[in-house]
């Protein structure tokens, strides 16, 4: 059964990063296991209820903290403090319960003291965070995945529902890509020494080359067709 992940935002502070990791989240586990307020709240809907039942249902958690994250309004010395600040709402449910919480800190954000936190919300301090970073974002976006689903479980889950036929298709077309560059190099060099490519090299060594190229094509397909997908 694919795990449930509950994404954790601000609009106005990591809203295009966590977007761009449901994005990624959603492609292996599908849209409805996946909560991203945007997307899975609807119009009219009580937000508060939602987002308990919500957590309530997931296995997961990802806690996206930005430079803004903590930033004061004018009622109080820091929206985190305000008792219906959704984000510490979303956070205190998901410590509360025996789930992953996994904090991102995106671009040069750091994690908080623990002094400038609520008390509901203050063990998110004492939780390994992972960096999400422009420079390096593939990588990043890679690890958090990975640390969520559980490699294990991502690599099954990508393997049961997307392997095998884009696996196959890929690498098919490593190979006539690579047998393609590889006449293509034997008719340059009849065109240029007016010999064949085996009267040159031998016929054992042009047929090692020929292995050599079907099988870096093949492996170069399959390594392109899971980066792609997953």
């Amino acid at each position: 059964m694919a795990k449930r992940i509950f994404i954790s935002y601000r609009r106005d502070d990591t809203g295009p990063v966590a977007g761009r990791i449901y994005d990624r989240l959603s492609a292996l586990l599908s849209k409805p296991n996946v909560f991203f307020d945007v997307y899975t709240i609807k119009g009219g809907e009580n937000f508060e209820k939602k987002i308990v039942d919500a957590i309530g249902k997931c296995d997961g958690a990802l806690v996206f903290i930005g430079d803004k994250w903590l930033e004061a309004s004018p009622a109080s010395k820091s929206r985190i403090w305000n008792e219906k600040d959704y984000v510490r709402a979303e956070v205190r449910e998901a410590l509360a319960r025996s789930m992953t919480v996994l904090p991102i800190l995106v671009a040069v954000a750091r994690m908080p003291d623990p002094e400038l936190l609520p008390e509901d919300v203050r063990d998110i301090t004492t939780r390994n965070a992972l960096p999400l970073r422009h420079e390096s974002f593939d990588d990043d976006a890679e690890n958090i995945v990975a640390a969520i689903l559980g490699r294990r479980e991502r690599e099954r889950d990508w393997e049961k529902r997307r392997g095998p036929v884009a696996t196959a298709l890929y690498a098919a077309a490593g190979i006539l890509v690579s047998c393609v560059v590889l006449l293509g190099a034997a008719l340059v060099h009849f065109w240029v020494f007016d010999r064949a490519l085996s009267e040159s090299i031998g016929a054992p060594m042009t047929v090692l080359l020929a292995v050599f190229a079907v099988i870096l094509g093949g492996w170069a397909g399959f390594r392109y067709a899971r980066r792609l997908i997953t």
